[in-house]
């Protein structure tokens, strides 16, 4: 461990500390700042656009459908041209308008919500039909137009999609049968051959009955519905919301107190463990001591927040018996 701990004092006197870039399995999600509305360039329709474009993103980022009618936000959506980063067209009749995450955050934050950040869990979707005659696969066929629903509704809540495209016959009629009869359990297999933490299922016209029934089953739970495809796509991103929202927190600010590392393929072990945790950034070596390391965080979130995505961790556990000195006390695992 000297030997570590030797190391590691070099590189931190050296380069003031070492970054480690994240690494995490979910999806970074971009333009979840922006939003685009109907409206003009005049200096009325920016402002109008603001106020509804903002509404748009702070569903998105809070996680929350309800967020963007709720009365204790009134006072941020009357200030919405002041959180302006830009505006420009989105082509004829439309106004995009980007606003700046830092200040809208911060506001958020004053404001009692949780923010859910941009590392977010992909969703493969899979669409069956059991119509009357010979069922056609509908495993997300292009031009479909409940497919474009679908896409849209996640666009605008900023939920990553994946497609089950370029199966092999035989692995495509086995699966077909598994949705056809509502079976989850191989098609979460499926999904996670695509990097997918979930799959959401639609079974179109079961039995000649109008509409679809909609299954969901994953990283948010189990959740069942024969709501519209739109509806059900919100309805997931509100549950994701609620599971993965936290307080805004100044990125680069929450520590990780790490022990278990004896040697230096398990420093990098730690590292990368580190990194792998969804909304973790960067990590950084801030300081070695005789039996840990304590590490620096740019995290998407508050402690609390912390503690949770790291029950999900292979390599980390949370250490309730040490004091961390106002971190996170985390062993690694061997």
């Amino acid at each position: 461990m000297a030997a570590v701990h030797r190391i590691a004092a070099a590189l931190i006197v050296l380069s003031g500390a070492l970054t480690w870039p994240a690494a995490g399995l979910a999806t970074p999600v971009e333009g979840l700042y922006e939003g685009t509305v109907a409206g003009d360039m005049t200096e009325t329709g920016r402002a109008a656009a603001a106020a509804e474009a903002l509404r748009q993103v702070v569903v998105r980022v809070t996680g929350r459908r309800s967020a963007a009618a709720d009365p204790a936000l009134s006072p941020l959506y009357s200030d919405a041209a002041r959180l302006v980063q830009t505006f420009r067209s989105g082509g004829p009749g439309q106004v995009v308008v980007v606003f700046d995450p830092e200040t809208l955050d911060g506001r958020l934050g004053k404001a009692g919500q949780r923010v859910w950040g941009r590392e977010r869990p992909a969703t493969l979707v899979v669409l069956v039909s059991g119509t009357a005659g010979a069922p056609a696969r509908l495993l997300a066929p292009s031009g479909l137009a409940l497919r474009k629903d679908l896409a849209a509704a996640a666009q605008l809540r900023g939920l990553p999609l994946a497609w089950p495209t370029g199966l092999p016959t035989g692995v495509e009629e086995g699966r077909y049968q598994d949705a056809l009869v509502g079976r989850m359990d191989p098609l979460l297999d499926l999904a996670r051959q695509f990097g997918a933490e979930g799959v959401l299922l639609g079974r179109i016209g079961l039995g000649g009955a109008p509409g679809a029934l909609w299954s969901y089953a994953g990283a948010a739970g189990d959740i069942a519905s024969s709501a519209p495809g739109a509806d059900s796509v919100q309805d997931l991103a509100d549950r994701y919301g609620s599971l993965l929202a936290s307080a805004p927190s100044d990125a680069g600010r929450l520590l990780a107190v790490v022990r278990g590392i004896h040697d230096l393929p398990s420093y990098a072990a730690a590292c990368a463990a580190l990194a792998a945790i969804p909304n973790v950034r960067s990590v950084a070596l801030e300081e070695a001591g005789p039996e840990t390391l304590r590490f620096r965080l740019a995290f998407d979130g508050d402690p609390e927040a912390l503690r949770r995505a790291v029950r999900d961790s292979p390599r980390l556990q949370v250490d309730e018996s040490a004091a961390a000195g106002g971190g996170l006390a985390l062993v690694l695992r061997p």
